[in-house]
């Protein structure tokens, strides 16, 4: 099996290389600036490339089996189209290279129907004032992925802190009374990386917490 990971330079993507290539027969990043992956694999392919540009997208998933969007990018007040219009090149991609990859996108706590299961001041201060533009344009990428995709799962972590895998976490795909808690980037990874090889949340969008 074969995965591709998009956003490997730092957080929930770079601990899911790490856990990958002990796990996956071969793994390709995309990456802006091949010089910030620091692991060195031989089952490790680097696309030098970027999320915006159609050609490096399809080139960095012409042999996935498996597809991990896990970009960022900083807070603006200016309209953001990063995860969108990376979205809209892996549709394209995939049905000009005829394959059927499993695309697991990473969004996050306040994107589709989660919109309101955070913190009091995550939810009235720090979404609204900081990440709106953010979250405006990972509702659109869940939007597409939604439609346009055969086979997606998209994950929503609660709040990112640092720290070891523990592979204890909650998983909820019904959130009435739910509250997104923390949770480390390494067990992210992990669940990604579980899905990856035995997809139980299939056309799902799970929250995952401690």
């Amino acid at each position: 099996m074969e995965i591709t990971i998009i956003g490997a330079t730092r957080g929930i993507g770079k601990e899911a290389l790490k856990q990958a290539v002990t796990r996956f027969q071969k793994v390709t990043v995309l990456a802006r600036d091949p010089a910030k992956i620091e692991m060195q694999n031989d089952n490790l392919n680097i696309v030098e490339g970027d999320f915006i540009k159609y050609d490096s997208v399809k080139d960095a998933i012409k042999n996935a089996d498996v597809i991990v969007i896990s970009v960022g990018c900083v807070p603006s007040r200016k309209p953001v189209t990063l995860f969108s219009v990376g979205a809209g090149h892996i549709i394209k991609a995939i049905d000009e290279l005829k394959i059927n990859p499993l695309v697991i996108a990473v969004t996050g706590i306040g994107a589709g129907d989660s919109e309101g299961h955070g913190s009091f001041l995550y939810n009235k201060v720090i979404k609204p004032l900081l990440l709106k533009t953010i979250y405006d344009d990972k509702n659109r990428q869940e939007e597409i992925l939604k439609k346009e995709c055969k086979k997606w799962i998209i994950v929503r972590p609660g709040f990112l802190k640092n720290g070891g895998k523990t592979g204890r976490y909650n998983i909820y795909t019904t959130l009435d009374g739910v509250k997104a808690g923390k949770i480390s980037r390494a067990d992210v990874a992990d669940f990604i990386l579980k899905q990856a090889e035995n997809p139980t949340y299939l056309m799902k969008t799970p929250l995952i917490t401690t």
